[in-house]
């Protein structure tokens, strides 16, 4: 009788599989230094529960996406739920500004809900996003 396959960490080596590998997504430059400062100023405030920062994306598919995130309220589904609607709303926004009044530009949003409150500042390439309890 021949012996198991090895198990590490619990997992059992996948078999080989006969489908081509899936592409590797385009590479993005890196994000400014300044940014993992940021992240730590803003979550620093006792009210914040998480800051995000996206990439705006240049209109191909998955150029935009989460840069850095901190914070549970930006974790796993949450957060990708929070990506895909948020540049939507900017652009929604921006575009309506722009019709109102060609020479304004949108340069702040605030959301807020029952719950939270969102804090948007839209940028060519980056929009960032602070969620917090209104309330403390």
């Amino acid at each position: 009788m021949a012996s198991p396959e090895p198990v590490a960490n619990g997992a059992r080596p996948r078999a080989p599989s006969s489908s081509p590998p899936l592409p590797s997504p385009s590479p993005r430059a890196p994000p400014p230094p300044e940014i993992e400062s940021t992240l730590s100023r803003l979550s620093a405030y006792r009210n914040v529960r998480g800051v995000m920062v996206l990439a705006r994306s240049s209109g191909a598919p998955g150029s935009g996406g989460i840069v850095q995130s901190t914070g549970a309220a930006f974790e796993g589904e949450s957060g990708r739920r929070y990506a895909g609607s948020l540049e939507a709303v900017v652009n929604a926004t921006a575009a309506a500004v722009a019709t109102v009044d060609a020479g304004d530009e949108l340069k702040l949003m605030r959301i807020r809900t029952k719950r939270h409150e969102l804090i948007i500042t839209p940028d060519d390439r980056y929009l960032l996003v602070v969620l917090q309890d209104p309330g403390q």
